[in-house]
């Protein structure tokens, strides 16, 4: 069904949401790269077959979400409405699982997390890796099967996209994203409003905008775990920048290490574009934009702007002379604008709660929130 109007996008959310019954079994599988390392592939394979075979395919749903950000304890899996976690979930303890607890309402105390005390704890909410964060970026990576958008869409998605295409002008976009004082997350920290504005200003009509997703740092996988566990919030956000910016045409430039990210990012570009989400005449606004995945051939320099604009025309990925600014002289020399993976996807939580509402978040020179791997050399966990 493709969608022609922010009445169908409507009409949409309102079917999907009859089709759920929130009173009903749903046991969450944590599918993350890092927990495909701890099989969390088998495991999920062995819940289909258990529940298959004890009778319960009809009353128990199973969901593959991304990262929970847990990291060093999983597969992480979470059982709803009652959000029982279990953590460490290996193939042979789901048998146990479904018949202690989706049949007989029980525990499997073995599983739980236990604090300092020894104290065991039920809800994921409660554990205290998660108890003292604010996931407002991160949070939906949970709720969110990667590979099905209709779950994107049942949680208010691109709500905020038919907002900024319906509601606002770019200029209003613009401003909105300069008074929340959005700032990149890649490192820099340079106001987002102010590279969208110089690229939007400069000469041509050629814009471009870009993702980057390059992320080359060790142990850092704040960017993936987004792109993996829920891809369409960065498309959303880099489709509403476009809008801004005057662009019709976006690249995400993805390292190569990141098989997951990039499978999951070209399942929802094809799905965002079958509901006319994405492509031409996007929801009937008569606005078109379209987005190329590049993948990276493994540079680490390549995350810099201009080596990364230079990989995407097929050239070395070099830095050019910093004289250069790629916002306003970038790929083929036209104005381009780059942010990073959590920065985009920040964008559709500014556009729908206001600009007041996230600079009310943070510190005075730095709003919102913020992802990160606490040790960046070593595989452990995501904050957000």
């Amino acid at each position: 069904m493709r969608l022609k109007s922010p009445a169908d996008l409507q009409e949409k959310r309102q079917q999907i949401i009859s089709l759920r019954d929130s009173s009903r079994h749903c046991v969450t599988i944590c599918s993350g790269t890092a927990c495909h390392a701890y099989a969390s592939e088998k495991t999920a394979l062995a819940f289909v077959e258990e529940i298959k075979s004890s009778g319960l395919k009809d009353n128990v749903d199973i969901r593959r979400t991304g990262c929970h950000g847990f990291c060093e304890r999983g597969p992480i899996v979470v059982i709803f409405p009652e959000e029982i976690c279990y953590l460490g979930v290996k193939p042979e303890d789901v048998s146990e699982i479904v018949s202690t607890t989706l049949m007989g309402k029980g525990l499997v105390d073995r599983l739980l997390y236990k604090d300092s005390n020894g104290e065991k704890v039920v809800h994921e909410g409660d554990i205290p890796f998660y108890k003292n964060q604010t996931r407002i970026v991160f949070g939906n990576n949970r709720l969110i099967d990667p590979k099905n958008i209709d779950d994107y869409i049942a949680l208010g998605g691109y709500d905020a996209l038919t907002k900024a295409l319906f509601e606002m002008s770019p200029d209003d976009v613009m401003e909105m994203v300069k008074r929340a004082n959005l700032r990149g997350r890649g490192g820099g920290g340079f106001p987002a409003g102010m590279k969208w504005e110089t690229t939007r200003n400069a000469p041509g009509k050629t814009k471009y905008v870009i993702v980057n997703a390059d992320e080359g740092d060790p142990g850092a996988y704040m960017d993936r775990s987004l792109l993996e566990g829920n891809p369409h919030s960065v498309l959303e956000g880099l489709i509403i920048g476009a809008y801004a910016i005057g662009s019709h045409k976006g690249y995400v430039y993805v390292r190569q290490e990141y098989p997951l990210a990039i499978e999951n990012l070209s399942i929802a570009l094809n799905q965002a574009g079958e509901y006319g989400l994405l492509g031409k005449n996007i929801l009937g606004s008569r606005f078109n934009f379209d987005v190329t995945v590049h993948r990276g051939a493994g540079a680490f320099v390549s995350g810099e702007s201009s080596a990364l604009m230079n990989a995407i025309e097929g050239k070395v990925g070099e830095p050019r002379p910093k004289y250069t600014r790629t916002a306003v002289s970038g790929i083929g020399d036209k104005p381009s604008n780059l942010n990073n993976v959590e920065t985009w996807a920040n964008v559709p939580l500014i556009i729908s709660r206001g600009a007041d509402w996230f600079a009310s978040i943070g510190t005075e020179g730095s709003k919102g929130t913020k992802i990160f791997s606490p040790d960046r050399w070593t595989v452990g966990r995501v904050h957000t």
